[in-house]
């Protein structure tokens, strides 16, 4: 049996421990204490500041993960992974520059009465939304199908009735796509800008491109590292959370997801919607590849946002694998974790920063020898580096770590910032 491991190792901290207590033993003797890096040797110099914010020289090291002290224009911020950081610069600087943009008080009192009828519909659809969206639907179209899919979803992010009709969603998910940021991010200076001039673009057509051409940096949106493709690129443009889930949870159907799962991961809040429609998005590309559930269902316990970005780089990894190396023929479980089942060997594919050898890692690589029967041994791809300890070790238990892994599944440079 064969297997690529996808233990969430550095951003899935708490599932590492409760994945290692099943059963395993710690390998004995020495390991490393986490060292310190500058910033300037971890990253590219166009990251090291900008006029929003500035990194602290030092660097930290935690479960394989840069950690990053960054003071910013709202207050400081904490970012585990090199990764993340490279999707909060781009953030932090399209918040800033919409924060200069005009918004509601700019709405005109022709545009408020246009948009009246609507609300005035909403209402109808709140107090009795069953009739009301079975009467409309048939004269309005694609937008009160919006809100009936709202009704019907579970994800907690999916858009409020006055979003679906006002039109108010729509405008912030296409101001992000021509931003290059995500609609559904987690950094809250900016879903407050998008939200703020979305509104304002929604009830009166006020401009609120106005400016944008000051934001530096590629338009468009790319979700990570292997490229995320057109068609979910444009999905997340278009369509609401409530329609991303209607759709996705057919698409996790046909690939053997069970309804409990699909339940379970449809109502994690931690999850983003984008989070959601990349995993899924990957999966229906999977398309002979067996045991989805297992995946879906790692994801669907993400307790951290850190969690759910980390599940949705894994995700993307797994495509550009699946493409570039060698086809998955499922997913399995192993030592707690998932894993995918191919002919090239095992082989873990964690987006991490740097290996160190810890009780952790040595777990992980026993406990997956021990389920395969003690005849272990594989390859750790992570997409950045190892000590040479971590090398060593390993190389002991049968391990060859594989640093660079994007880009060795990507023609693509590693990059999150959503910026294509």
């Amino acid at each position: 049996m064969t297997a690529i491991g996808l233990f969430t190792l550095g951003a899935a901290a708490p599932a590492l421990s409760v994945a290692l207590s099943i059963g395993s033993a710690s390998l004995t003797g020495d390991f490393e204490q986490p060292p310190s890096f500058s910033a300037a040797q971890v990253l590219p110099p166009a990251l090291l500041h900008s006029r929003y914010y500035r990194l602290d020289e030092r660097v930290g090291l935690q479960n394989s993960q840069y950690v990053f002290r960054m003071r910013t224009i709202w207050g400081s911020l904490v970012i585990k992974g090199s990764d993340l950081l490279r999707l909060r610069a781009r953030e932090i600087a399209v918040a800033a520059k919409l924060e200069s943009i005009s918004g509601p008080e700019t709405v005109t009192i022709s545009a408020v009465s246009t948009a009246l009828k609507p609300v005035q519909t909403a209402k109808d659809l709140i107090t009795a939304p069953v009739q009301t969206i079975g009467d409309t639907v048939r004269g309005a179209g694609h937008i009160f199908g919006t809100a009936s899919a709202g009704i019907n979803a579970h994800d907690p992010h999916k858009d409020g009735i006055i979003a679906s009709v006002t039109g108010a969603g729509a405008a912030r998910r296409k101001l992000a796509f021509g931003l290059g940021v995500d609609p559904n991010t987690s950094f809250p200076p900016l879903s407050k800008q998008l939200t703020r001039l979305a509104t304002a673009s929604a009830f009166g057509e006020t401009g609120a491109n106005v400016g944008l051409s000051f934001i530096g940096g590629p338009a468009g949106l790319a979700i990570g590292a292997t490229g995320t493709s057109n068609n979910l690129r444009e999905a997340l443009r278009d369509k609401t959370a409530a329609e991303l889930e209607r759709d996705g949870r057919q698409v996790l159907a046909r690939r053997g997801v069970s309804k409990a799962v699909i339940e379970a991961f449809y109502a994690n809040a931690i999850l983003t919607p984008t989070d959601k429609a990349t995993i899924v998005g990957v999966l229906e590309r999977l398309h002979h590849t067996r045991g989805c559930s297992i995946f879906v269902a790692s994801a669907a316990k993400a307790s951290t946002t850190k969690m759910g970005f980390f599940y949705r780089r894994q995700a993307e990894l797994i495509a550009a694998y699946a493409t570039r190396i060698t086809p998955v023929q499922r997913f399995v479980r192993l030592g707690g974790t998932p894993m995918l089942q191919t002919s090239k060997g095992i082989v873990s594919l964690l987006p991490v920063d740097y290996f160190i050898w810890t009780s952790q890692l040595a777990d992980l690589a026993i406990d997956a020898n021990r389920d395969l029967g003690g005849k272990g041994g594989g390859e750790f791809w992570i997409t950045g580096k190892a000590s040479p300890m971590a090398i060593a070790k390993l190389a002991e238990l049968g391990w060859t770590v594989v640093p660079n892994a994007a880009q060795r599944v990507t023609s693509r440079r590693l990059s999150l910032m959503l910026s294509g």
